[in-house]
């Protein structure tokens, strides 16, 4: 079923407009930009964007953790090759971070969760599209981000005790 899912949606459509939009989603995916954005409602955002983005780092940070971890121990090849064990294709890093800052947002900020929601789910197509991940990587990373996410929720009240 994975590699069925994965030529549906790697093989199936190609388009330039569609693979630009694609890498532009990879690259709103990356750690950096997650950091870049989070540190922008961290220093200037209302009070309630700057607790959401020390609440998103932690969770970002804890994935992360959980993803590399994971990462060297499966050690899976991704679609396009082999690749180094630390950046192994089970789990997905960009679905994982960005389940978590999406899960964050939907609950702390109401109606902006669609758009959260809507960025995250364009970040995980974008790694089954450009060949980077099966499905089954992106679920798992999505699903480890939002455990994530939950568990700093659940611990908010301590996290945000914290001066970052």
């Amino acid at each position: 079923m994975d590699l069925t899912t994965y030529s549906i949606i790697h093989d199936s459509y190609r388009a330039p407009w569609l693979t630009r939009s694609m890498e532009l989603a990879t690259r709103l995916g990356e750690p950096k930009h997650a950091c870049y954005g989070l540190i922008v409602f961290g220093l200037w955002g209302t009070v309630p964007a700057q607790l959401t983005a020390k609440l998103a780092s932690v969770a970002l940070v804890s994935s992360s953790g959980i993803v590399t971890l994971t990462k060297y121990l499966t050690n899976r090849d991704r679609p396009e090759g082999m690749s180094p064990r630390s950046n192994s294709s089970f789990p997905s890093g960009h679905a994982a971070g960005a389940a978590a800052v999406a899960v964050l947002v939907a609950k702390r900020h109401g109606r902006l969760g669609a758009v959260a929601w809507f960025i995250a789910l364009w970040v995980m197509l974008s790694r089954i599209y450009l060949g980077r991940h099966y499905p089954s990587d992106v679920l798992t990373g999505a699903l480890l981000g939002t455990i994530a996410a939950w568990l700093v929720l659940r611990g908010e009240r301590f996290f945000e005790k914290f001066h970052f």
